[in-house]
């Protein structure tokens, strides 16, 4: 095992036009009290400033590294960045996000003591409005080997967060040992639009040994209205086969399948198509996702995030039901507003089981019947329900 002062951690930071923020981003890494870096910042292609910016740093810095590439897309910009590192771990810091300077102190403290195959902090989340929240994994802190680690996956697939991953996929607020990283770093498809942390993140969870979660806070993931650029549903439903496809085919065949539970990955599948393509799961005659739900109910949704703004537009464009109301907890309260005779449902448009529990508990304290409110259960998420093409995909490799 490497001693805390000897371990090199190999940092990647893509960058696409992140002018505006990509200063305050490389300072919080150059400025980290752990030194021994490998800072690898991949521009790919950028059009404005954001290349002359990374070459700056390189020259006052000699851990950066700078590749100029053609743009690819962040899965061919990741690959890039994997390939030159020669660190011990590897971990990422996105472009327009930034860091605690004891983030990588502490990283390499739980690195050497553990030894992990894989390092899982939380993180922080920076709103539009100032606002900061703190969020852990669902997977409890501590060590998880073996047997331990698929026993407490499963627990949390089991507890109802079956939509919600017992860990977070995305590769910012985590280590992974080089040569993991590498190896499912280089075979991810590179046409992948979005959705490409997923194609990496859920085969190492399926092929890992060792974890260490742990929920100490140091990356600031800054969410700004110009950062996810949605596309069209076809494009969405592409990006979304081609990702079924490669992580069915590819977790098939990982160690851990016979461990962790299927319903693992069909669960973060449903999740990621809820997410980009809630049409495919709502038909003309039949709502998969909300059964009891039928043409020409009158709906409340709760909810404002992307899934429930997309779950209201499907509506609206099939002319399934009617929305009668849109609410959250912000103003949860105009409930009241609304007679029961008024609607046949409100529908909970939230994907986190421990949200929508609280969620009923306060739409019943403010005298809504239990049997006027619905939310997504795993009863009615089954590979069945699954659009045909990868109902097909599933039933060849996972069956």
């Amino acid at each position: 095992m490497l001693k805390e002062k000897d371990m090199k951690l190999s940092v990647i930071v893509p960058v696409y036009n992140v002018e505006t923020y990509l200063n305050r981003c490389i300072d919080s890494i150059i400025n980290q009290t752990y030194k021994n870096l490998e800072i690898i910042l991949v521009d790919d292609g950028s059009t404005d400033k954001s290349g002359k910016i990374c070459d700056k740093y390189a020259a006052i810095d000699s851990r950066i590294k700078v590749i100029h590439k053609k743009n690819g897309g962040l899965v061919s910009a990741r690959k890039y960045g994997v390939m030159n590192a020669t660190g011990d771990y590897i971990t990422d810091v996105d472009s327009d996000d930034w860091i605690e300077n004891q983030a990588f102190s502490y990283m390499i403290e739980k690195l050497s003591q553990y030894n992990p195959d894989m390092l899982v902090l939380g993180h922080k989340k920076e709103y539009i409005n100032g606002t900061v929240g703190t969020y852990k994994q669902y997977l409890d802190d501590g060590m998880y080997q073996g047997k331990s680690f698929v026993d407490e996956f499963n627990r949390c697939v089991e507890k109802n967060i079956f939509l919600c991953a017992p860990i977070n996929e995305v590769f910012w607020n985590k280590a992974i040992k080089a040569d993991i990283r590498k190896q499912y770093q280089l075979c991810a498809p590179d046409v992948l639009q979005n959705c490409e942390d997923n194609a990496v993140i859920i085969p190492c969870i399926m092929n890992i040994d060792r974890i260490y979660v742990d929920s100490g806070s140091f990356y600031h993931y800054c969410v700004r209205g110009d950062s996810v650029v949605w596309k069209s549903q076809s494009e969405n439903y592409e990006n979304f086969l081609i990702l079924s496809e490669y992580l069915i085919k590819l977790c098939s065949n990982s160690k851990n399948i016979g461990k962790i539970r299927k319903e693992y990955l069909m669960y973060q599948l449903f999740y990621l198509l809820l997410l980009y393509n809630p049409e495919r799961l709502i038909g003309v005659n039949k709502c998969a996702v909300y059964p009891k739900v039928k043409p020409n109910s009158r709906i409340i949704v709760y909810g404002k995030g992307a899934f429930a703004s997309r779950f209201i537009k499907r509506m609206d464009e099939l002319q399934y039901c009617k929305v009668v109301g849109n609410i959250d907890i912000s103003d949860i309260n105009q409930i009241q507003q609304f007679s029961q005779a008024s609607y046949d449902f409100i529908i909970i448009a939230i994907f986190s089981s421990e949200i929508v529990s609280s969620t009923v508990v306060l739409l019943t304290e403010l005298g809504v019947s239990k049997d006027k409110i619905l939310f997504i259960e795993k009863e009615n998420l089954t590979v069945d329900v699954f659009p045909k093409d990868v109902g097909k995909i599933w039933n060849t490799y996972m069956e």
